[in-house]
């Protein structure tokens, strides 16, 4: 049985995740920040399709958080097959409205984040001689977006971590992706009108946006895949900025 660790697992495009793999059996680890009642709900509904689970509180932009949660995984099932970074945050304002704390705060949970989880998990997958680092991005890192240059930043440097993740440790067998999954109503989207929606999707080729079961099957297809790394999966139909 193969094991997977997915961060921020407990709403949203994480907690759609952990269901994936977990209907797939899979080992699945997964971490939650603050909400301890999104927590709760996302335990008992992925209790009803697996015991093999590990869910903990952790803030990803921090290396201690980050280590034990790794250590739970390979404690309980002995080895991690593939992590996908999924954590994320952002604050709506542009560059000028931002205080250095928010932009700390949303490189730290994305882009350090990432840091600490290629830390944490490359040295038990040099051991195993195998493993799959896989990145949530989003197509604004080549585009740009008004009001979120944090978040932009913090994805577009996570893209440039994976293709020199890949790089290094290519030769040993670790592969590193970046999925960027489309728009998905969220709560990082919650704040968007009616008219900035319909803005949205009309970017998109196919007037329409990702749907999230497409979205969770490539993802477990990729992280099953053994020949695919240092790439950027684009899930939608709108164009990045550059490729």
């Amino acid at each position: 049985m193969s094991t997977i660790l997915i961060t921020g697992g407990t709403r949203g495009i994480g907690l759609d995740l952990c269901k994936a793999f977990a209907q797939r059996d899979w080992n699945v680890a997964t971490c939650y920040h603050q909400d301890e009642q999104a927590a709760r709900i996302a335990q008992e509904e992925l209790s009803k399709i697996t015991t093999n689970l590990i869910m903990v509180k952790a803030d990803v932009s921090l290396e201690e958080p980050v280590a034990q949660m790794v250590q739970a995984a390979l404690d309980k099932w002995g080895k991690l097959d593939c992590v996908i970074h999924n954590a994320g945050s952002t604050i709506n304002a542009r560059i000028l409205n931002v205080k250095e704390d928010e932009w700390d705060a949303t490189l730290g949970v994305h882009l350090k984040g990432a840091f600490w989880i290629a830390k944490a998990c490359i040295r038990p997958m040099l051991k195993q001689k195998s493993g799959h680092l896989i990145f949530i991005s989003s197509v604004v890192a080549t585009t740009g977006n008004i009001g979120q240059a944090s978040y932009v930043a913090a994805k577009a440097g996570i893209t440039g971590l994976m293709r020199s993740l890949a790089a290094e440790y290519g030769g040993k067998n670790i592969q590193a992706n970046v999925v960027c999954p489309g728009f998905h109503k969220t709560r990082l989207s919650t704040n968007l009108t009616p008219e900035a929606e319909e803005a949205i999707r009309e970017k998109h080729f196919l007037n329409s946006t990702t749907d999230i079961n497409e979205v969770t099957d490539f993802m477990v297809w990729l992280a099953g895949a053994k020949t695919i790394s240092g790439q950027v999966f684009n899930l939608d139909s709108r164009l990045p900025g550059w490729l």
